[in-house]
């Protein structure tokens, strides 16, 4: 899997040859109704499934689980992330309007979508060897901003903020040598801000490819490659 990024860069590549066309809807109409499944990277080989529903107005909601493996000492875990968000999203002429010079006045396109999410995230260790200190549950906020074509590429920039789900050895010397978790599993002490950058290819109006890095100060780095479908 460490070829992932190459890999990512082929496929995309190979797409672009077979555009055949427009997809007939206008170049910012970016979709926020879709239903993911990705393949990740990050240390260890995972997935996640991702939903994402519109609401009235310029509001959706989003759910994602995703599941990798965690290496501590000489063994490795699974972890399970879920993940539940509200978000709201406008394009930038929508939400500045329009500048103004002196006599001169200047409205402002929709060149791009800004958006942001905020919610709860929550965080499991497979395995009765881990006893995890304190809530589980805590808050996660995301924005960024969407740009290109929606007929074809699109592109995303974004900031992931939360805390991590971290092991630690308990340092119980008794629990080593009993039953009792010889491992804890507590949240990070600082908000973890993960920068991310995220590239669609729409092959039609139904599906499309996706490729997603971020860059993470508490795990390790974060590869996506999916598929996701539109309604």
């Amino acid at each position: 899997m460490k070829y992932l990024p190459f890999v990512c860069f082929v496929i995309f590549s190979t797409a672009g040859f077979t555009e055949t066309g427009k997809l007939n809807r206008e170049s910012n109409d970016y979709k926020y109704s879709s239903l993911g499944l990705h393949l990740t990277e990050s240390g260890k080989s995972g997935f996640s499934i991702n939903l994402s529903i519109e609401l009235p107005g310029a509001f959706y909601a989003t759910l994602e689980r995703k599941a990798d493996g965690v290496d501590f000492k000489s063994e490795s875990y699974d972890k399970v992330v879920d993940t539940a968000r509200l978000g709201a999203h406008m394009g930038v002429g929508d939400l500045i309007g329009s500048m103004s010079a002196g006599d001169v006045k200047l409205k402002i396109k929709n060149l791009f979508d800004v958006f942001a999410e905020v919610g709860i995230k929550t965080s499991d260790f497979d395995g009765e060897r881990f006893n995890f200190e304190g809530n589980d549950s805590y808050a996660s906020f995301l924005a960024g901003i969407r740009f290109g074509n929606s007929n074809t590429w699109e592109g995303k920039i974004f900031l992931d903020a939360s805390k991590e789900a971290i092991i630690k050895d308990s340092g119980n010397p008794v629990c080593k040598a009993l039953f009792c978790p010889p491992y804890d599993a507590e949240l990070s002490d600082d908000m973890d801000k993960k920068f991310g950058i995220g590239v669609i290819y729409n092959i039609n109006n139904r599906s499309a490819l996706f490729l997603e890095a971020s860059s993470s100060k508490v795990t390790e780095n974060l590869f996506k490659l999916g598929y996701q479908l539109y309604w």
